[in-house]
Parts: structure tokens; C-alpha cells; sequence
């Protein structure tokens, strides 16, 4: 029996003065109730997530001495895995759930912690407040925010496990951020709402952002109405789930007769079919590579099965603007792992979400090769004048850089054939850097324990320096290491000052092994730690670019962990990437909340005053 309150479900939203409007977030449903002894997290079923979520409730116990006015206390919310403001990622979450191994959780916990979204405020001060009105209740739960210091509306970057859902009376504006952002949807609520346990009302109604895709059938399940969906994926028939909700008793029977006519029965009232007949569905989420509360909407006659591919199923799965056109999907690009053209946009659509952050204000340069990889290519800084209207720019003393803000610039880009993205080491508001990088950089592919054995140094050095630093890979035979910064807090050449301090400290510790000669031929075959590269106007390859390389491999970002002598960039592929974010997130997660501004100035006081 659920121990919440559920809203029911709606095609249109309520509008009216009497109604306020929330985002609906895909995670797990969960009340948190705090005493002075003791944190419980319980499921909507009355299950204990305490195990599960550890990141949570620990957060919680830390914050007991602050909440001590408002104990004992519940709160109604959602457990999520945010990848922007408005939505969050239900596989991650589902995934935590299941897992039962305490060092897994824990792990897990540490890499690609959840957040706990609040939403209402069930008991305060051990008084029952759900007879209070919604509005009430929310005033009560915002301050109780307010006093926790918890973000006032959801945010993927803070470290506060616990934030807080605002409501707002705006739902054009909240539906637009949704689709925009690829939300679950919104829940509306009447301002005088009371909350019950275990009732769904019409007072809460919730709205789903829902996509559409085309699919075709391979097969009918006559015992329990289904019909068995699937795409095609890299030339190959996937099923990607089953649909039954939407279909008149008309369609039904006309699918019944068709799949007897032309299918095959492999058991009694069980067929299956060559694929023929094809349909538009409507789904919330892709899960585990199966759709999510699919319906039916109609058949699509005029359309060849060969045509409900897989890369269509993403594109409309994101706020695209009309104009953007594709060409030569099937182009070869990627020769070693038969990637194509549409592989490739595949790539950037799954992954856009975590690469479009580092992009985000910077003034970009891409490698254009237009005839795949390994072959001819060219650097290109400017906005070209055959740019669509949706493609912004801005413009420096020598060039007009394109804005790479979402994914309609992001895949016009990628249709221009650009595979390498490289950004500078500041934003376009800003002469100064917001982040220190150094670039380690074997001799060759073949060297690049060289890399590994480089990377360790620094951060041994950075750990005794008090300092937090992020490795990624280049993507082709080096490592890279970032340091964050805030804005306009240091200049150019005071980071110089420092990059310089720690080149020549590996360089005077292993002589044999790193060097910071920059030409080639006087570099002995040492490793070059390359500091210089770290200066105005230069760029570095963008995390989570791919490169113009045989492989097509991604300038990944890395945990420390991974840093060893297994460490291989070859293995991490435009497949691999996607699959370690959606498992483990992504490194770089804490990047731009956690700028190393305080530890920085003492090292540079402390150089100033030393004669390094």
C-alpha cells in the first residue's frame, strides 16, 4: 500500500488563480522523516532506502544540530539523479536501488551522489501539519530550506544533498523550461490542498513530457494485447519494447487479422512478424534501451520500416530547432569502428547533456574533417556566412567564434562534420582564466605510461599542496589535469607563476623521465609537460570531444582512480564513454563548484616570496 498522496494523471494542465505548478522529477518517491535520534528514508511502499542512499541520510545526520527547532520533522519528496535543473536520470536512481553490496553503494555514493528534492512538509516540530493548506505548507518547508542553507530550487553541481522544489504560478513558462530541458513534466497543485496519505486526488494533477518515435512491429501478443515494438539500430532489427495503451478495439482487431494473415504463431495466440507496418508511439524515457510508458497514437502507412532508425527515436527525443537539416547520415567518418555520420550525431545527442556545460560561454574553435576521420582537415574559428539563424556568435579582435549553447548548434556542428571541439581556458565574459591546466604529453601512443607516470607526480604534489584537481585524457596520447578557478580572481601570469612552479618540480625530481623543452627534437624522448600552452588565446580539446583519430576517441574526463597502469585511451570510445557516464556519471561532475581560488593564492604568496 503507497503511503503517499498521488496525483492523477492529465493530457492539459488546470489553469486558473487556485493552481500552482511544480516540476515532476523521474526518481524515487520518498519520505524523510527526522527525529533528534534518528534519519529514516522510506519508499512510497514503506520500504527503508536508508542502505541505498547513504549519501543522504549521512547529509541529514551531519545537519542535525542546525534543524534541532524543527524536530521531529517529515518531508515529502523525490530521490534523483539531477542532469540539469529539471530532470533527472530514473535509470541511475532505479540502478541505485537495486544494488545490495554495501561497498558498491558506497562507491557509488562517492562518485554519482543523489539529491533529495523536496517538495512538501508532512510534520514539523512533531505537530501534523497535512491539514494545513498547500500553500502553507509550502511557506513552512521554504523556510525550513532557508534555515538548512539548502538551494532554493534544484541544482546538479551543489554538494547539498537536500534542495528545495519551488513552485511557481507560471505553468507556460515551467512547461517550456521542461520541454526545453527534457523534464519528466509537471505536477499542479490547488493552493488549499491538503495532503492525504495514500490517496490519489484530482487536486494534484501531474502533466508528462512525452516523446514520440517511429517504430515498427515484429510481433502481437493476442492473451494480453501488446503489440512488440522495434527500431533499427546500425542495421540491425532492436526491439525496444511493447505497446498497448492507445489502441482502439478497432486497431486491435485490425492487427489481430494482419498478424494472422502475414505472421508467424510461434506459440498458442503468440505471433511474430517481418517487419512491415510501422507507427508513431508516444514514451517518457528510453530505459535500460526499452521505452517507458509507451502509447500508441497511429499507424504510419506511407512509411518504410528501414526508416525507424534508432538516431531518429534520439533526435526527437530533444528540443531541435526545425531548421536544422541532416545530410550523407550514412557517410563513413569513424573507419576503424565503422562509425557513420549518424553514429556520430547519435554520440553528441546521448551525450550532450554532460558536454554541453564546458562548452557553455566559450569561444569555440573546431577541427572540421569533411571527409571522415584521419583524412584532410581544417581549423575553423569563424562563424561561416552560411550559418543559420539559430547559430550565435561573438566576436574577439582577430575572429567570430560560434556559441555552442545547446544541441541545435551542438548537431549543426557535428552535420558540418566537426569531430574535435576546443575551447579556451575562459569564459567570453572574462580576460581571466577560470581554470589551470596542464598538459602531459609523451612522445608517442606507445609511451604513454609515460602520462600516467606524470600524472601521479602532480597529484601527489597537488594533494600536499592542499589542492583538488580533476585528470581527463586528450583522447589521443596524453593526460590532462584541470584545476578550477573562479572568475576574475587571478590574471594570466599569476597562474603562470604557478603552472611554471610545478613543471620544473617534476622536471627537477625525474630529469630522465619529463621535460619542458618545447622543441620536439631537443626533447630526448622525455615526456613534455606543457605549461606555456596555458595562456590567452590558446585552446584545449573540449571534455567528452571526440578526436579526428582512427578510433574516434573521446577526451574523457577520468576519477583518480582510473589513473594506473591499465589505463588505456583506446578503450575509451564514443560507446564506452556514454556507457560509464550513464554508470558511473561523469568525473567532473563537482568541476565548477569546487574553484581551488584560496589554495592557489597562499602557493602564489608563498613563490613570490621564495626564490623558486
Amino acid at each position: 500500500m503507497a503511503l503517499t498522496m498521488q496525483p492523477v494523471l492529465s493530457s492539459s494542465p488546470p489553469l486558473g488563480e487556485n493552481w500552482r505548478y511544480e516540476v515532476k522529477y523521474d526518481g524515487y518517491r520518498g519520505l524523510l522523516t527526522v527525529s533528534q535520534t534518528e534519519v529514516s528514508l522510506l519508499s512510497r511502499n514503506g520500504l527503508s532506502l536508508n542502505s541505498a542512499f547513504p549519501e543522504i541520510t549521512q547529509y541529514i545526520t551531519k545537519k542535525l544540530p542546525e534543524l534541532e527547532k524543527y524536530l521531529p520533522l517529515t518531508i515529502d519528496g523525490e530521490i534523483v539523479s539531477l542532469t540539469n535543473r529539471y530532470r533527472s536520470n530514473f535509470e541511475y536512481v532505479q540502478k541505485r536501488g537495486l544494488l545490495k553490496k554495501k561497498d558498491l553503494i558506497l562507491e557509488a555514493a562517492s562518485h554519482q551522489p543523489c539529491h533529495y528534492l523536496a517538495f512538501d512538509l508532512l510534520t514539523c516540530r512533531g505537530k501534523d501539519i497535512t491539514s494545513l493548506s498547500y500553500e502553507e505548507r509550502k511557506k513552512m518547508l521554504y523556510d525550513f530550506s532557508v534555515d538548512l542553507k539548502a538551494p532554493l530550487a534544484p541544482d546538479p553541481f551543489s554538494n547539498e544533498r537536500i534542495q528545495y522544489i519551488p513552485k511557481t504560478s507560471d505553468f507556460r513558462s515551467l512547461w517550456e523550461h521542461i520541454k526545453k530541458f527534457d523534464g519528466e513534466g509537471v505536477v499542479a497543485k490547488k493552493k488549499d490542498s491538503f495532503w492525504i496519505e495514500n490517496k490519489k486526488t484530482a487536486e494534484w494533477v501531474k502533466l508528462k513530457n512525452h516523446k514520440r518515435a517511429a517504430v515498427f512491429m515484429t510481433g502481437y501478443n493476442h492473451a494480453n494485447g501488446y503489440i512488440t515494438i522495434a527500431i533499427v539500430d546500425r542495421g540491425k532489427i532492436k526491439e525496444i519494447g511493447s505497446v498497448s495503451h492507445g489502441l482502439s478495439d478497432q486497431e486491435r482487431n485490425a492487427v489481430l487479422a494482419i498478424v494472422k494473415q502475414h505472421g508467424t504463431e510461434v506459440k498458442t495466440g503468440d505471433y511474430v512478424i517481418a517487419p512491415s507496418i510501422c507507427m508513431m508511439v508516444h514514451y517518457l524515457t528510453v530505459h535500460f534501451g526499452k521505452l517507458r510508458e509507451v502509447s500508441f497514437v497511429k499507424f504510419e502507412f506511407d512509411m518504410s520500416w528501414k526508416d525507424c532508425t534508432y538516431l531518429q527515436l534520439l533526435l526527437h527525443s530533444k528540443n531541435i530547432n526545425p531548421a536544422l537539416q541532416f545530410t550523407n547520415l550514412d557517410k563513413p567518418i569513424f573507419p576503424k569502428t565503422e562509425k557513420s555520420k549518424a553514429d556520430y550525431i547519435g554520440y553528441l545527442i546521448e551525450i550532450g547533456e554532460t558536454l554541453l556545460p564546458f562548452l557553455k560561454n566559450r569561444a569555440l574553435t573546431v577541427i572540421r574533417y569533411p571527409h571522415g576521420a584521419c583524412k584532410e582537415s581544417f581549423f575553423q574559428k569563424n562563424k561561416p556566412d552560411y550559418a543559420p539563424d539559430f547559430i550565435t556568435s561573438v566576436k574577439d579582435q582577430e575572429h567570430e567564434h560560434i556559441l555552442c549553447h545547446d544541441y541545435s548548434v551542438l548537431l549543426w556542428l557535428a552535420n558540418q562534420l566537426a569531430l574535435e571541439f576546443h575551447i579556451p581556458f575562459q569564459t567570453v565574459d572574462t580576460e581571466h582564466p577560470t581554470e589551470i591546466v596542464f598538459d602531459l604529453d609523451p612522445p608517442s601512443q606507445s609511451e604513454f605510461s609515460l602520462a600516467v607516470r606524470a600524472a601521479e607526480e602532480l597529484r601527489r604534489l597537488f594533494e600536499q599542496l592542499g589542492l583538488q584537481s580533476f585528470p581527463k585524457l586528450s583522447g589521443n596520447k596524453g593526460i590532462q589535469i584541470y584545476i578550477p578557478l573562479s572568475k576574475n580572481t587571478f590574471t594570466y601570469d599569476e597562474t603562470r607563476i604557478f603552472t611554471s612552479f610545478a613543471a620544473r618540480y617534476c622536471v627537477s625530481l625525474f630529469p630522465d623521465l619529463f621535460t619542458t623543452e618545447r622543441l620536439i627534437k631537443n626533447r630526448q624522448g622525455k615526456l613534455y609537460i606543457d605549461y606555456v600552452q596555458h595562456a590567452p588565446g590558446k585552446t584545449i580539446i573540449c571534455p567528452y570531444s571526440p578526436r579526428g583519430n582512427e578510433l574516434g576517441t573521446v577526451a574523457a574526463p577520468l576519477f583518480w582512480s582510473e589513473i594506473n597502469s591499465n589505463l588505456s585511451p583506446a578503450d575509451f570510445t564514443m560507446d564506452a564513454v556514454i556507457k560509464r557516464v550513464n554508470e558511473t556519471g561523469c568525473p567532473f561532475k563537482q568541476f565548477f563548484r569546487q574553484p581551488q581560488d584560496k589554495q592557489i593564492r597562499a602557493i602564489l604568496d608563498h613563490l613570490k616570496d621564495s626564490d623558486f
